[in-house]
């Protein structure tokens, strides 16, 4: 295995006795998060493998990426790490083609559906708090809704198994996009669309089905869904560059970019109103860690609440659906896997995590449109990190 120039050069270092900084091959910022001495599971150091090793991965992700992502283009911020200790971070291409900025790792970028495994968390906070039950049934906190999907419960919600019909695939969709939408005008524009089966029968993956759980959130916590994940997610998490978008949101700095007739172009505007619940989150790679390091340490919820998300969840016939509350439950190489990737306009996403190997690996790219997609680059990086 080939390594980097001068990768001798690159050490962990600690800077307090919370703090461990990872010194980031090829001349890329440090970053810091909680050393592994905050870790409930007992490991005892935030270390993948011999220095040499590790650098000689990262150099080889950092060649791969290089390939795919050009110069003066929309590019993507890309974050690898184990146990917290980074193992590769790097952005690639602009982050506004117009202005000529370049994309930064700190930048925060829209994430698309890797919203909901937050909102899921949100759910199970409150599930802790006895707020709300699992099974609660939509009637409860949707008095008008009609039936039969008065009955579907909120784990049918978090598993796509409830059978409501996709809003975001439903005709006249995006001929309301640019126009801003409160949550019960934009449930009122899906709910009497005839379910697709009876809930728990089958899987169908529905954004109406996170959009309802973000509503739910705000009628049990009596606050807007944005201002809870801030409250009782982001801030205590120290996620200081996450935000839920409303339409209010003022202008970032990253630009969204898609694939028009005459090559790449801006996305066009559309209200974040829209995605709410289902897609509204803007973050950083960074950020991104440590969330992960939350779910590994069981920070936020109990280790159970946390175990139960990663759950594939059984259908009424016992077969299984390959999605847990807010990720899809994967194999990947003979290793377990939870993965959600996003696609918002002008922005697409993936993010891994394989609990244990305490490996988490985020792609977050300003294009919908670029190819490889994040959920093939994420691949490929993990496929370098563990090569033998």
């Amino acid at each position: 295995m080939r390594l980097p120039p001068n990768w001798q050069s690159y050490c962990v270092t600690k800077v307090s006795p919370l703090i461990a900084v990872l010194l980031i091959p090829l001349s890329l910022a440090s970053f810091t998060v909680p050393t592994a001495a905050q870790d409930r599971s007992g490991d005892s150091a935030p270390v993948v493998e011999e220095a040499g090793t590790t650098y000689a991965r990262a150099f080889q992700i950092d060649e791969m990426l290089s390939k795919y992502f050009k110069p003066g283009e929309p590019g993507a911020n890309v974050i690898a790490s184990q146990r917290g200790a980074v193992m590769f971070r790097k952005a690639y291409g602009l982050a506004n083609a117009e202005t000529n900025v370049p994309l930064q790792p700190e930048f925060p970028l829209r994430t698309g559906s890797v919203t909901k495994q937050f909102t899921a968390a949100a759910i199970m906070l409150l599930a802790e708090q006895g707020k709300l039950s699992l099974a609660d049934e939509l009637g409860k906190y949707f008095p008008e809704y009609p039936e039969p999907g008065r009955h579907v419960t909120i784990e049918n919600l978090l598993t796509h198994t409830s059978g409501i019909r996709n809003y975001t695939a439903l005709p006249q969709f995006s001929a309301g996009l640019t126009k801003d939408v409160i949550p019960d005008d934009a449930i009122a524009f899906f709910k009497d669309a005839r379910l697709q089966f009876q809930p728990g029968h089958h899987f169908s993956y529905s954004n109406s089905n996170y959009f309802l759980l973000g509503r739910i959130i705000e009628k049990v916590s009596g606050i807007g869904y944005q201002d809870f994940m801030q409250q009782q997610i982001f801030q205590p998490l120290q996620m200081q560059s996450t935000e839920i978008e409303t339409a209010a949101s003022p202008v970032a700095t990253v630009i969204g970019y898609t694939q028009g007739r005459k090559g790449i172009t801006k996305s066009p505007f559309f209200s974040m109103s829209w995605p709410f619940a289902a897609g509204a989150m803007r973050t950083s790679v960074d950020d991104l860690v440590r969330w992960d390091h939350a779910i590994r340490i069981g920070a936020i919820l109990s280790r159970e609440s946390w175990e139960r998300m990663a759950k594939d969840f059984t259908l009424s016939d016992g077969s299984h659906t390959g999605y847990g509350y807010g990720w899809f439950i994967r194999r990947f190489r003979g290793k377990d896997a939870l993965e959600h990737g996003g696609d918002i306009g002008g922005f697409s996403a993936d993010t891994w995590i394989f609990p244990k190997e305490q490996i988490f690996i985020a792609v977050l790219a300003n294009s919908d449109s670029h190819e490889p997609a994040p959920d093939a680059i994420a691949e490929k990086i993990a496929k370098i990190i563990f090569a033998p």
